[in-house]
């Protein structure tokens, strides 16, 4: 199935007013912290940790940043940076020039994101027209995986009442976290997909539901269209965000990988995906059982606070992904916590931010490594995280991670901050302190366990390292805004490099970035 099937019933069902480019796009961590901070000052309603963040949502924050009320000095800034782009995006025609050069692409991916080859360029043109409108843009990456280039800039989107509809390579960074997500993030390259997602989050008035406070959902249907044990496999993404205190967001997700050349793919296997009724350990022991369940599945939850504590911005923030389930009780989680606080220099605008985040992707029950681990036992499995027995090529997308950018089994200690100056000049650093591949997975492969012998050849390995490495890194740069557009130099260090098992790779990277919107 391809995803371009759908797309001409989908705009063609549509017929109701729209706002322009419905979508703010990953962009850059200043963008995001300027979200968060119109947040905390109660201007945006309803969740914001969900990426792409609808415009609709942002406008009525600007609307409200507009209604008299007096701002505080860094919280001015914040809506005047977010209004000024919200203006670009509602233009009926936006050129955009993207384009990284560095000696080494970055190991690490944050929000922020970087070349993913030593050069990177895109140019895209948006347009806009009553309910519609089109991303079409071209990407090229020499040396990348498949071809030098790649459409991940394109997408097509129609609003219909408080919905987008989208088609293209959308990028998603599900998840409160700054420094990666550990379900759908940006590590790898967008998968071509079909989607949907409210674009205002509302209160239900309905009883027991309008509890729930401003709630959001969003699903999407993706396509592994790369070579891969399974080619053109599916993975659905499933998200429901709801606000039940002013500041206080819940959101569960779900991923459900399926079908693809070579596997069955009927509505038994699409229905028992959904349900979870045959899957996993519930499959049964036969090989026909085996290989006939739906297939692969990762399903968690996070949680975030954002107040504003007098002039300090704060958002404080956790989450866990499990990668399996008994007996429909998650297990074997990812997790991650972290909390970043941000506040004005002064009273012309200049703001600084600072942030830690600790992550760890090695499957554990929810709890291990508390002082709750003692008594609910401890225990961790192991090769679990981002693999799969079935889809043994994991849950990647051209040998990258679609979750958190380390890969299973690693954990991230990153501490972060930035000053952004009255000029919108912003300074920042980052200190990292990795694990990557604690169990060694891929060093060597680990065949197929079901059945046994296996009837079929592939091994389970880890992506960005094939052995264990402790890493750490450090970032330094600056955005630097000009007329012509937004110039970024970027440095970096790492202590070592992946796949270097008994010596020491030390890596001193630069990068130069530019970002031209007219």
């Amino acid at each position: 199935m391809r995803f371009a099937v759908p797309i001409a019933l989908l705009l063609a069902t549509v017929a109701i007013p729209a706002l322009a480019d419905p979508f703010a796009q990953i962009t850059d961590r200043r963008f995001r912290q300027d979200i968060v901070t119109m947040k905390a000052a109660g201007l945006i309603i309803g969740p914001i940790d969900s990426w792409p963040m609808a415009w609709a949502q942002i406008d009525k924050g600007l609307d409200n940043a507009a209604d008299g009320r007096v701002l505080a000095p860094d919280v001015a800034a914040a809506v005047a940076r977010v209004g000024a782009l919200s203006d670009l995006a509602h233009k009926n025609m936006v050129v955009e020039l993207r384009a990284n050069a560095t000696n080494g692409a970055a190991l690490a991916r944050d929000f922020n994101g970087t070349a993913r080859e030593n050069f990177d360029g895109s140019a895209k043109v948006d347009l806009t027209s009553g309910n519609f409108s089109a991303n079409i843009g071209i990407r090229y990456a020499p040396n990348q995986r498949g071809n030098d280039y790649d459409f991940s800039p394109s997408q097509i989107a129609a609003v219909w009442g408080n919905w987008v509809w989208y088609a293209g390579y959308t990028n998603i960074w599900a998840g409160p976290g700054e420094d990666g997500a550990l379900l759908f993030s940006n590590s790898a390259r967008p998968m071509p997909k079909i989607g949907f997602k409210r674009l205002v989050p509302y209160t239900m008035d309905v009883p027991i539901l309008k509890w729930l406070g401003p709630t959001s959902f969003e699903m999407f249907l993706a396509f592994q269209n790369e070579p891969r044990d399974y080619p053109d496999a599916w993975v659905i993404g499933t998200r429901l965000s709801f606000e039940p205190f002013v500041g206080m967001t819940l959101s569960f997700n779900r991923m459900q990988q399926l079908c693809g050349q070579g596997r069955p793919c009927g509505w038994s296997q699409i229905w028992g995906s959904f349900t979870g009724i045959n899957n996993g350990d519930n499959s049964g022991t036969s090989e026909q059982s085996f290989f006939a369940q739906p297939g692969n599945q990762i399903a968690g939850f996070d949680i975030s606070y954002v107040h504003r504590f007098g002039q300090v911005t704060a958002k404080i923030y956790a989450e866990a992904e499990a990668e399996d389930a008994d007996n429909i009780v998650l297990e074997q989680y990812a997790r991650m916590i972290g909390a970043s606080f941000s506040g004005p220099i002064g009273t012309k605008g200049a703001t600084w931010q600072a942030g830690v985040e600790y992550s760890d992707t090695l499957a554990s029950q929810l709890f291990e490594g508390t002082f709750l681990s003692g008594a609910l036992g401890n225990k961790t499995w192991p090769t679990s995280m981002y693999n799969n027995q079935l889809y043994y090529s994991g849950f990647t997308y051209n040998v990258k991670p679609i979750g958190y950018w380390t890969d299973g089994d690693s954990n991230n200690l990153a501490f972060s901050g930035s000053l952004t100056d009255t000029s919108n000049r912003r300074w920042y650093g980052s200190v990292r302190f990795t694990n990557i591949n604690t169990s060694n997975l891929g060093d060597p492969g680990q065949p197929i366990i079901f059945p046994d012998p296996p009837s079929r050849e592939g091994y389970i390995a880890y992506r960005i390292s094939a052995n264990e490495e402790s890493i750490n890194i450090v970032t330094g740069g600056v955005l630097w805004p000009t007329q012509f557009g937004d110039i970024t130099l970027e440095a970096r260090y790492q202590s070592d490099s992946p796949n270097t098992p008994g010596y020491v790779d030390k890596q001193a990277q630069v990068e130069f970035g530019y970002l031209g919107r007219f």
